[in-house]
């Protein structure tokens, strides 16, 4: 492990080194994007979960938000509270939420591990303002392409909970949220502020690293191989990488109408080798829990094909999305 460590650091610092203008305007992309995309959304949303567990105050919302989600996935109310953080509030808060709760022994690590594979999703607000209305022009998108998404992790939930359910005879933790911190109120502000400005940064640090290996695979394909990007192989992989950048390259090519909607439906199911990294950093998974997140996201990004190709197979109810 440490050799091909070694080996993949050694080529992205003579990439450095050789395409420095490219590099650096990859890196700047990724600022720019961390800047003005994720920071103002995703800041407010991890400090008031961060706030809101660490005051004891999930425990006060009203019980009928929690028992349609502890019937249909067999969970402990704490474990509904991440659900509802990463399917409301978009990736990662459902992986950072889950590890929080973990780590406070509010669930236990089956349960964990059985959350980490459908919470952690493309944000509702993302899938249809972003991916819909602003890079594919067609807001009439936004609908079924959160349905693949969301709903093949959803699915995938509801199938795992069955084997859930039968694993989870026993007691533990979860049933209740621990008690609040017993120190002052501001000094409790304080540390959620830190562990916030951390994560964010953390993730700032990885988009900014996946966006200088995406583009370093765009140069590579484009200019060297001339391998052009509006190919399907090329848009699978580059959209692998980094979602967001993905998203916009698979938007602007000359691809048909059905065939960027499948595509999308995808790369957003899976999320790319940048969310899988930013994930494990920020739920501080072990390797364990890391390998059945990914297979969690193959299955779903599987299934998420599947619903988009059928919703296309059977267009004549699904016209009006393909003018």
């Amino acid at each position: 492990m440490k050799k091909i460590c070694t080996i993949l650091l050694a080529i992205a610092f003579l990439y450095l080194l050789a395409a420095p203008g490219w590099a650096l305007q990859s890196a700047r992309d990724g600022l720019i994007l961390w800047y003005r995309s994720v920071l103002p959304v995703l800041f407010p949303f991890m400090l008031l979960s961060s706030l809101f567990l660490q005051l004891d105050l999930p425990e006060t919302l009203p019980a009928a938000l929690y028992r349609p989600l502890r019937f249909l996935f067999g969970c402990s109310d704490c474990g509904t509270f991440a659900i509802l953080g990463g399917f409301f509030c978009g990736f990662p808060m459902g992986a950072k939420l889950t590890g929080d709760l973990l780590r406070q022994n509010n669930i236990s690590r089956r349960e964990a591990q059985f959350l980490y594979g459908f919470v952690n999703n493309l944000s509702p607000g993302f899938i249809l303002s972003y991916i819909a209305a602003d890079q594919m022009g067609c807001p009439a998108l936004g609908l079924p392409l959160l349905i693949n998404i969301s709903g093949a992790a959803l699915l995938y939930g509801l199938l795992t909970s069955i084997s859930f359910r039968r694993q989870n005879t026993v007691s533990s933790p979860g049933n209740d949220f621990a008690a609040p911190s017993d120190g002052n109120i501001f000094s409790i502000i304080d540390d959620c502020i830190y562990d916030t400005i951390r994560s964010t940064v953390k993730l700032g640090a990885y988009i900014v690293l996946f966006c200088i290996l995406s583009g370093a695979v765009t140069h590579v394909f484009s200019g060297i191989c001339s391998f052009p990007v509006s190919r399907f192989s090329s848009l699978i992989l580059l959209s692998g990488i980094e979602i967001t950048n993905g998203v916009r390259l698979i938007c602007a090519s000359s691809l048909s109408l059905p065939a960027k909607y499948i595509l999308l439906s995808m790369a957003g199911a899976f999320g790319g080798l940048s969310a899988l990294a930013q994930t494990a950093g920020i739920a501080r998974m072990d390797r364990s829990l890391f390998f059945q997140y990914i297979k969690s996201r193959v299955i779903i990004t599987l299934l998420s094909i599947i619903l988009s190709v059928c919703s296309v197979f059977f267009r004549p109810l699904f016209g009006f999305l393909f003018l």
